[in-house]
């Protein structure tokens, strides 16, 4: 019983240590930052698939999909979606850098954050795509 209670105590002493580095701000905060690039990529994705036209401008991607203009843009820190360039849907925040390329039947995006993590994909597209140049 006493040796039961002697291994309960030593695995009860380690539990504050497991929780704080759980909750860290920064592990935290890497975390969502991940989870908001795989949702970034999973939305670019979808829309680049299926658009009908693909420009690159600078720091945007414009898409012209079902008669309508998706523009991804770099807005401050963040970078956000406007439809026919009206609205502001915020996709990726604390950003340092983005840069999109053009490729063959398709885009490759680069993205740096503020605390220097690169993330990079490259989205091809299902149909034969009018690439326009600027």
């Amino acid at each position: 019983m006493l040796f039961a209670f002697s291994i309960f105590c030593m695995v009860v002493s380690f539990l504050p240590l497991g929780i704080r580095s759980a909750l860290e701000p920064a592990v935290m905060d890497s975390r969502l930052q991940r989870l908001e690039w795989e949702v970034f990529n999973s939305q670019v994705k979808k829309e680049l698939r299926t658009a009908e036209k693909i420009m690159v401008q600078n720091e945007k991607l414009i898409m012209i999909l079902e008669g309508q203009t998706i523009l991804y843009e770099r807005y401050g820190s963040n970078i956000r979606r406007r439809v026919d360039y009206s609205g502001h849907e915020i996709l990726l925040q604390n950003i340092a850098e983005v840069r999109y390329e053009m490729t063959e039947n398709g885009v490759e995006i680069f993205v740096e954050d503020q605390r220097g993590d690169a993330h990079s994909s490259t989205v091809r597209s299902f149909i034969d795509l009018e690439v326009v140049p600027l």
